[in-house]
């Protein structure tokens, strides 16, 4: 492991060196760090918060049964996290939809470059009805980018039948086998990185004071917003390109209420409740037990929206349209919790989207500096899920691996020729 030379007095700067330095331990820093540590790579991890998994957010003190506070969901059986639950020895569910019809979406030709879906989903004449649900809330496909949508097949995607599963006991059991054995240091919050081609220097906050870290590589596995916001500043500034990729790319919001209720309200035959067209939620039903817990969700203007409202009123207006959505009255919850992840500071902000004549950027700041700093995660790829944070934590780490595997056998046939 890297080596670490503490210097004494008051206000100690501890200084340590290590093949890579991770930045964040979300689902892709994990991965990155797993993929180079089982390659025999001195890793460190830090993160800011005072937890591992980033956006995917395990409660377990809201009541008997764990709530996913971020990412909830398996999406389908060809999930790279499979994996995951099997080394965890975790059960999963499937998760009941009262309409699992797919939604036909005619052959469609490529897009237009800077096209957004809804224009172009208009001109292939696909009526409405089929149009893929990017949000329940009307998050508007005039936001998307077509020609990114079509790149990574979501039209496809979404025309499919699609089978959704929860992990029992938790999403956030699906961390342990890749957080096992790694370094991760947890409540340091970077804030400067110093980068050449010789490697990178990164200072941090961490519980005991000052920390700077040096390392031969960086692996930087930072949400958009934290990126947008400029809370670590990068010396010498990113190139023009990776500039450009952070300002255009975007974030939408999405926001849950958690509701316990200490009677059955949910229909029996059913895990999920459509969308109320003028709410804007969806509804699931996340234990059956009694206490039973509902889910309400929403993104985009909605989300906004009730993220501009007092917590109570959120609340209020998350419980009338559940109302709605049952056609009868419910008991008062004998509990509620939500999780406002655009004021939370080490996220600010859900979703990332691509916007129309964006579809380039996360493939530009997806592109390595110097052999040394790597962007990896959702604003690198435009995926939203968990497996694809997971998939992309390797994908990142193997370039890495490669370009470093290169500069190395370089550097011996010039120290063998003398040079």
């Amino acid at each position: 492991m890297g080596g670490t030379a503490v210097l004494g007095g008051v206000g100690t700067l501890r200084r340590e060196r290590w093949d890579v330095v991770v930045v964040g331990a979300g689902v892709t820093g994990l991965s990155a760090a797993r993929n180079l540590t089982d390659h025999g790579l001195s890793v460190l991890v830090l993160e800011a918060r005072d937890r591992i998994g980033g956006q995917l957010y395990t409660d377990h003190g809201f009541t008997s049964v764990p709530v996913e506070l971020g990412a909830g969901l398996i999406h389908g059986r060809e999930a790279y996290t499979w994996e995951l639950v099997e080394e965890a020895g975790a059960e999963t569910v499937r998760v009941r939809h009262g309409n699992e019809t797919p939604r036909p979406l005619e052959t469609l030709r490529a897009p237009r470059e800077d096209e957004d879906a809804a224009a172009y989903l208009r001109r292939m004449g696909v009526l409405e009805e089929h149009w893929p649900p990017v949000s329940i809330d009307n998050e508007p496909l005039h936001r998307w980018s077509a020609s990114w949508m079509s790149e990574y097949g979501l039209f496809d995607w979404w025309s499919s039948p699609r089978e959704n599963f929860r992990v029992v006991g938790g999403y956030d059991r699906i961390l342990s086998p890749l957080a096992h054995d790694l370094d991760v240091r947890l409540s340091h919050a970077v804030r400067r990185v110093r980068w050449s081609g010789r490697g990178v220097v990164l200072s941090a906050h961490g519980p005991d004071g000052a920390v700077e870290v040096g390392a031969d590589h960086c692996v930087v596995a930072l949400p958009l917003g934290v990126l947008k916001a400029g809370d670590v500043v990068f010396d010498p500034e990113l190139p023009a390109g990776h500039r450009e990729a952070i300002e255009v790319l975007d974030r939408t919001d999405a926001l849950k209420l958690v509701y316990e209720f200490d009677r059955r309200v949910f229909p029996e035959t059913e895990d999920v409740l459509g969308w109320d067209e003028d709410a804007g939620f969806v509804f699931w039903c996340l234990s059956r037990q009694t206490p039973e817990v509902v889910v309400a969700w929403a993104a985009g203007e909605n989300a906004r929206r009730l993220l501009g409202m007092e917590v109570t009123e959120r609340f209020a207006t998350g419980l009338a349209a559940l109302v709605e959505a049952l056609g009868e009255e419910v008991p008062e919850p004998v509990a509620r919790t939500t999780h406002d992840w655009t004021a939370d500071e080490f996220s600010k902000g859900a979703y990332l989207f691509v916007p129309p004549g964006a579809h380039d950027a996360p493939g530009s700041l997806a592109l390595p500096l110097e052999g040394v700093l790597y962007f990896a995660g959702e604003p690198t790829t435009g995926e939203n899920t968990v497996e694809g944070a997971y998939a992309d934590g390797y994908d990142t780490t193997d370039v890495l691996l490669a370009q470093r595997a290169t500069r190395r056998r370089e550097n011996a046939t010039y120290t063998l020729r003398g040079w």
